[in-house]
């Protein structure tokens, strides 16, 4: 049986998204080669032949660039209190959960 692996076939608009993705830092290569079910190498030669594309959205037409930027602001504002709150909550846990314990040892 051949071992060799069929190469997938994957659409420009997904290349320049999955490159897009790894140039922000969201994805490795790796993690973006095995979502599209290709190698490393061949999404390293996508970033080379593709590197003065870029994918056009209509509302980065239609949006003017300061409107884009500060939604683009707000969006990680709102992760970041998101994750501000979850660490809150988990503390707040430890703390409820620690307390009693140390009532105890007082107590003794």
């Amino acid at each position: 049986m051949n071992s060799v692996r069929h190469r997938r076939h994957v659409h420009l608009g997904e290349r320049l998204d999955a490159i897009e993705t790894i140039r922000r830092g969201e994805l490795s290569l790796g993690q973006a080669a095995a979502q599209l079910g290709v190698t490393p190498a061949q999404v390293l030669h996508w970033m080379n032949i593709h590197a003065d594309d870029r994918a056009v959205r209509v509302e980065d037409v239609v949006v003017p660039a300061d409107v884009q930027r500060l939604t683009r602001r707000a969006q990680r504002l709102v992760a970041l209190i998101s994750a501000a709150d979850s660490t809150i909550r988990v503390l707040n846990r430890q703390l409820s959960d620690a307390a009693p314990s140390r009532r105890r040892a007082q107590a003794a």
